[in-house]
């Protein structure tokens, strides 16, 4: 044998074994059943997952899309992450979501630390049903209503109203109203006291949004009138 002949047989040697080599470790499952408010499957949702907080960008990871049971599973490699759940009608798989769409809402964290596999289960919903879910049935609860309106005055159709105690929210505000018309009119319900207002087109709201309006509703308000700023006046 041929001095280069050794030579290519140890590098290969070496190439696929070395002393006290750690082996790669296994992926972890990440499984559970994706439900609606009647806690009913939902077909055609997935689970969306991502290595870090932000999660205001397209997902590090995706399930598949669920069938008429609701079940989803994905397999990850060990680490930390943040997961939600989304049906879209449109099958997109990233943007803002539609009138129909749904949303698990606050982001749900796993660590696959000690784990082989995680079970969650997510329930779903549109901005209806979430804005109906945060009302407070209460004799403290007060009525809030006004017109959502662009940079010109003007109604604006398929916008929302955000309402928190913080001017900077998590994943998702406290409060929520549903979707405006055409005649960008909203109404909310919420307890008396100190909030941030404000309205957008996103939902989910973009991760940096900042509730600017600071208002002490004590009473039934009407009037209360909102601006989505145009994409050109946004800091």
């Amino acid at each position: 044998m041929t001095r280069s002949h050794g030579f290519i047989i140890v590098a290969l040697f070496l190439l696929f074994w070395a002393p006290g080599q750690i082996p790669a470790a296994e992926n972890f499952v990440f499984r559970g059943q994706i439900v609606d408010t009647a806690n009913k499957p939902v077909g055609g949702a997935e689970v969306y997952v991502f290595d870090s907080a932000n999660v205001k960008r397209p997902a590090d990871f995706i399930s598949n899309r669920t069938g008429g049971d609701g079940y989803f599973r994905v397999e990850l490699p060990p680490g930390h992450y943040w997961t939600m759940a989304i049906m879209r009608v449109s099958g997109a798989s990233f943007g803002p979501l539609g009138k129909d769409d749904k949303h698990s809402g606050e982001t749900i964290e796993v660590d696959s630390a000690g784990k082989k596999e995680f079970r969650k289960d997510f329930t779903i919903m549109d901005l209806r049903e979430a804005a109906r879910a945060n009302q407070k049935r209460s004799e403290a609860v007060i009525k809030i209503s006004g017109q959502i309106l662009n940079d010109d005055g003007l109604p604006v159709e398929m916008a929302y109203v955000l309402v928190d105690q913080q001017r900077k929210f998590g994943d998702m505000p406290q409060y929520l109203s549903t979707w405006t018309g055409a005649d960008g009119h909203y109404v909310l319900f919420l307890p008396k006291g100190k909030f941030f207002i404000g309205a957008s087109k996103d939902f989910p709201p973009e991760s940096d949004y900042n509730l600017t309006k600071e208002v002490d509703f004590a009473r039934d308000t009407a009037g209360v009138d909102l601006l989505v700023p145009s994409k050109a006046s946004l800091p």
